[in-house]
Parts: structure tokens; sequence; C-alpha cells
């Protein structure tokens, strides 16, 4: 008897020094996509999306081309919230919960739009997106970033020949080279009520 109350105690002890739920501060990055059937975007400022994600973006959706057209970074802090600017009229709301999940708030031109729960772990990826115009659409790709990823050393870069480097580079540099980018398994959402433009 006297050997279980000392196990009781040991496993009381563990349990409590477990961590509820596995809150945590989130490193978050969104992008703002446009989605078009067009070979550019009118505005020489957005950025070809190519690669593993335009792949999988093509499996999803039907266009055959995406855009970048703005990226933002930052860090949902344990059970709070952070918003993200993704254009002068859209800004998406994001709360850590417990799960892991998020709650998005999709806020488009002052007023909410689109409001979902939904899980989400490191190297996946969710979108949020609606209709734009002639046939075109947008989209917000909210991705939970490598911990490292989202160092803000390495938001801001120079390789060693004096040369900045991209976000993205930098952070695959941070993680020993490998490829930070959002995983196969993506998740949709998909809301016409607002342009985020």
């Amino acid at each position: 008897m006297n050997g279980f109350r000392k196990y009781l105690w040991l496993a009381a002890g563990v349990l409590a020094l477990t961590p509820a739920s596995y809150a945590e501060d989130l490193k978050i990055e969104t992008k703002l996509i446009w989605a078009t059937n067009g070979e550019k975007s009118s505005d020489p400022k957005h950025k070809l999306i190519e690669g593993q994600l335009a792949e999988k973006l093509r499996k999803i959706f039907t266009w055959t081309n995406y855009f970048e057209i703005s990226r933002q970074t930052g860090v949902v802090p344990n059970r709070g919230t952070k918003a993200f600017k993704v254009s002068e009229e859209c800004v998406v709301e994001i709360t850590e919960l417990e799960g892991p999940k998020v709650e998005v708030k999709l806020i488009g031109k002052g007023k909410s739009v689109n409001k979902t729960v939904k899980a989400l772990s490191r190297g996946e990826f969710f979108t949020l997106g609606g209709d734009g115009k002639n046939g075109t659409a947008w989209f917000v790709i909210i991705s939970q970033l490598d911990e490292k990823a989202a160092d803000p050393k390495a938001q801001l870069t120079n390789n060693s020949s004096g040369k900045s480097v991209e976000p993205a580079k930098a952070a695959e540099a941070a993680n020993g080279g490998k490829k930070v980018e959002a995983s196969s398994s993506a998740k949709v959402i998909v809301t016409n009520n607002a342009s985020p433009k």
C-alpha cells in the first residue's frame, strides 16, 4: 500500500507539470493570394507563386496562376489574439484556443465577414477565400511556422555575399537547410462575402 501511495504522488506530480492542452504562443504567417487564369498580375509588385505551394493550390482550386499580394508574420500569444492586416481593407484576427485550435475572424471594410475555428499545427495551413472580379479569386493562407522561421532575426538577414535574403530562405537556412513551407495537408474555407483589396 505504501508503494502505491508513492506511485500515486509521483503520477500526480508529473500531471501537475504537464501543460494543459499544449497552450503556447503560435508563430503565424498569413499570405494574401490572388488566383487567376491570366499569365500576369496587373500589379508588378505581386509575386508569382511557384513550386510546391502552387502545385497544392492547383490540386485544390481551378485557377492556373496564383500571386502573392502580401505576407505578414507574427506571434499569437497563448490564449490571446493578434490582428494581421493583409490589405488596406482586410484584417484577419487569430485567437489561440485549446486544442491546438485557432479561431479566425475575417474582417473586410471594418465588418466581420467570416468566423471559423480550425485545428492548426506546425507545417499545416488552411485558407479563407472568396470571389474576385472577372473569374478571379482571393485567398488568405494561414499557417503555423516553425519557431526558427518566425525568429525576428530571420526576417532581415544577409547572406555571406552581403545580399538580402528573403525571410523564407533565411528561415530555411536557420532550419538546417530544410525547406520551410506548408505541408500537403490543406483545409479550405471559402466565403464569397468580401474582397480583401
